[in-house]
C-alpha cells in the first residue's frame, strides 16, 4: 500500500514537473532563470546593489552633521538677522508706484528672513517680531519717504532681537534632511522601489492582477519623481556651515558664547565625519584594523569625538572611508547616467536605420563608421579639455561619444525580427512604424542592448576614473575614486593604503559588472542557455 502510495506521488510530481516546463514562458523569464544559475554573476549583482544603495544613502551613512539634535541653531538665527539688517536699507529705495514689481521681490527676501528668525524664538519674541513684518509691509506699500521708517524698523530690530543679547528656544531640527535635494530624494525612493521589486510581482498579482503595469509605473517612477519634485518646492537649497560637533560640547568649553549651536540630545551617522572635515593631527593615519590609533596630542575636544579611521585618513586629515563611500557617488552615477545616455541614442538610431533599411540605412551606417573611427577616450579628453571638468559634462562627453555599439546591435536585432510573422501582421493591421517599433519589436531586441549597457557602465566608471586620475575629472573638493588615486600618488611610499582602497573599490566595481554582463549575455544566447 505505501508503496503503491509512493510511486503514485513520484508520478504526480513528474507530471507536475513535465507540465511546468512545458508552460509557455516569455524570453525574459527564460533570461532571467537561465541568470540565476550563474552564481558568481548573481553574487556580483549584490555586490553592485550594495555598493550603488551606499553611495546613493551616503548622507545617512557618513556625516559630519547629525541626522536630528534637540537644541539651539545661533548660527542659522545669526545669520537670518545679518541677511536681514543688511538688505533692509534697500527697502527704503523701492518705489512700488512706478513699478510695482520692483518691490515685491525684496520684501519676499525680507520676509523669509524674519519666518527663519522668528522659528528660532519664543513665542512672545516670535510675536513681536510678526508685528515688525507688518511695518514692513505697510513700508513696502507704500509711497511716502521711507527712510525715516526703514530706520526706525532697523533700531528696533537691534534693540530687541540681536543675536547677542536674544534668548532662543529650545527645539528639534533635523539638518541632515534639510540638506537633501530633491533629486538626492528622487534617487532614494527609487533604490528603495528597487529594492523592493522581489517583492512587487507577488503583491501586485495578488492585489492589483490587472493593473500590475499601472502600478509599477506609479510605484517606482510617479511617486519618487514627483516626491523629489515636491521636495525641491518645499526645501530650499541651502549651505550649512554650522559645526556640530562643536556644538555638542559647547557647555563644557571656553567658547560657549560664540559657539555655532547647542546641542542637548542627538542622533547621528554610523560614521561620524565629513567629506571635506579634516585634522592635521590624523595625517596619513594607517586603517585602525592595521594598528591602534593614538590621540595623545589631540584637544580634549577632538577626543570626544575621535572615533576609529577604520580606512585611515589622507595627507591632510580627512577620513578615507568617508571620502570613499561618498565617492562612489560620482563614479557609480557617472556609469549609470552616460550609459542611459548613450543606450537612449544608440536605441533610437539603430531601430530607425534597422527598420526603414535601403538608403536610410545605408546613411546611418554609414555615420556610425565615421564616429566609431576615433579613440572615444582621447575625443572625451580633447572636449574637457575645451569645455572644463565637471560630473556634469562627463556623463555627457561619455554619452555622447559610446553610442555607436549600441546603436549596431539594435540595427542587426531590428534587421532579424522586422522580417517575422508579428511584424508583418501589425502592417497589415495599419499599425503605425512608431508603433511597431516602440511597442513590438524593441521589447524582443532588448536582451543584447542590456547586455552591452552593464559592460558600458564597468567602461564608463573606467574612463571617469581614468580622468580624474589625469587631474581631467572631478574636481576637488568632490572626491571620487580616480581622484582620490590620483591626489593619493604623492605618497605612495609613506602611505600606500590611499591608492589600496579606492583601486580595490574600482576593480571590484568594474569585475562585478562584467560578470553579470556576461552571465546575462549567455542567458540571452538560446545557444548558450543552460549550459
Amino acid at each position: 500500500m505505501s508503496k503503491h502510495s509512493s510511486s503514485k506521488q513520484e508520478t504526480t510530481e513528474s507530471d507536475s514537473s513535465v507540465q511546468e516546463m512545458l508552460q509557455p514562458q516569455n524570453q525574459w523569464a527564460l533570461i532571467r532563470r537561465s541568470f540565476y544559475k550563474w552564481k558568481m554573476a548573481v553574487f556580483s549583482l549584490y555586490v553592485i546593489i550594495f555598493l550603488v544603495t551606499i553611495s546613493i544613502f551616503a548622507p545617512f551613512i557618513a556625516n559630519d552633521m547629525p541626522i536630528t539634535y534637540v537644541g539651539q541653531n545661533r548660527l542659522e538665527y545669526r545669520h537670518a538677522y545679518l541677511y536681514l539688517t543688511s538688505q533692509l536699507p534697500k527697502l527704503a529705495v523701492s518705489n512700488p508706484a512706478a513699478s510695482p514689481q520692483k518691490g515685491k521681490p525684496i520684501k519676499e527676501i525680507l520676509q523669509f528672513q524674519i519666518q527663519q528668525m522668528s522659528s528660532c524664538l519664543p513665542n512672545e519674541k516670535a510675536l513681536e517680531l510678526k508685528e515688525i513684518s507688518q511695518k514692513i509691509n505697510d513700508v513696502a506699500s507704500s509711497s511716502d519717504d521711507k527712510k525715516a521708517a526703514v530706520k526706525k524698523i532697523h533700531s528696533l530690530l537691534e534693540k530687541s532681537f540681536h543675536p547677542k543679547e536674544i534668548q532662543l528656544k529650545t527645539k528639534r531640527y533635523w539638518p541632515l534632511l534639510s540638506s537633501l535635494n530633491g533629486g538626492e530624494v528622487t534617487f532614494m525612493l527609487l533604490n528603495l522601489a528597487f529594492l523592493f521589486l522581489p517583492f512587487y510581482r507577488q503583491i501586485s498579482g495578488r492585489f492589483f492582477p490587472k493593473a500590475q503595469w499601472l502600478v509599477a509605473a506609479v510605484l517606482f517612477l510617479a511617486v519618487p519623481i514627483l516626491s523629489g519634485f515636491l521636495w525641491w518646492l518645499s526645501v530650499p537649497e541651502r549651505l550649512d556651515r554650522t559645526n556640530y560637533k562643536s556644538a555638542v560640547y559647547a557647555h563644557e568649553a571656553e567658547s560657549f558664547p560664540k559657539s555655532d549651536a547647542v546641542i542637548e540630545t542627538s542622533l547621528w551617522t554610523p560614521i561620524a565625519f565629513g567629506i571635506d572635515e579634516y585634522n592635521l593631527n590624523s595625517i596619513n593615519l594607517p586603517p585602525a584594523f592595521i594598528s591602534g590609533q593614538s590621540t595623545k596630542n589631540q584637544s580634549l575636544l577632538s577626543k570626544k569625538w575621535d572615533t576609529p579611521h577604520w580606512l585611515g585618513t589622507d595627507g591632510i586629515g580627512r577620513d578615507l572611508m568617508t571620502r570613499m563611500i561618498w565617492g562612489g557617488r560620482i563614479s557609480l552615477a557617472v556609469g549609470i547616467v552616460a550609459v542611459s545616455i548613450y543606450v537612449t541614442i544608440g536605441i533610437i538610431i539603430g531601430s530607425i536605420a534597422g527598420y526603414f533599411g535601403g538608403t536610410v540605412d545605408l546613411f546611418i551606417s554609414r555615420f556610425i563608421e565615421m564616429v566609431i573611427v576615433f579613440p572615444s577616450f582621447f575625443l572625451i579628453l580633447t572636449v574637457i579639455a575645451f569645455v572644463g571638468p565637471s560630473i556634469f559634462n562627463i556623463m555627457v562627453i561619455i554619452g555622447l561619444t559610446r553610442w555607436t555599439g549600441v546603436a549596431r546591435l539594435v540595427r542587426g536585432e531590428f534587421l532579424r525580427v522586422k522580417a517575422q510573422e508579428f511584424v508583418l501582421a501589425g502592417r497589415a493591421l495599419g499599425y503605425s512604424p512608431l508603433r511597431i517599433i516602440y511597442r513590438h519589436i524593441l521589447p524582443n531586441a532588448m536582451a543584447p542592448v542590456l547586455v552591452a549597457a552593464t559592460f558600458g557602465i564597468a567602461g564608463a566608471i573606467l574612463i571617469e576614473s581614468g580622468l580624474s586620475f589625469l587631474g581631467l575629472g572631478i574636481t576637488i573638493p568632490k572626491p571620487s575614486w580616480g581622484g582620490i588615486l590620483s591626489t593619493a600618488r604623492t605618497t605612495f611610499d609613506s602611505a600606500p593604503w590611499l591608492t589600496y582602497f579606492p583601486g580595490l573599490a574600482i576593480f571590484i566595481t568594474i569585475t562585478a559588472y562584467n560578470l553579470v554582463g556576461e552571465a546575462f549575455r549567455d542567458a540571452a544566447d538560446p545557444r548558450l542557455r543552460g549550459k
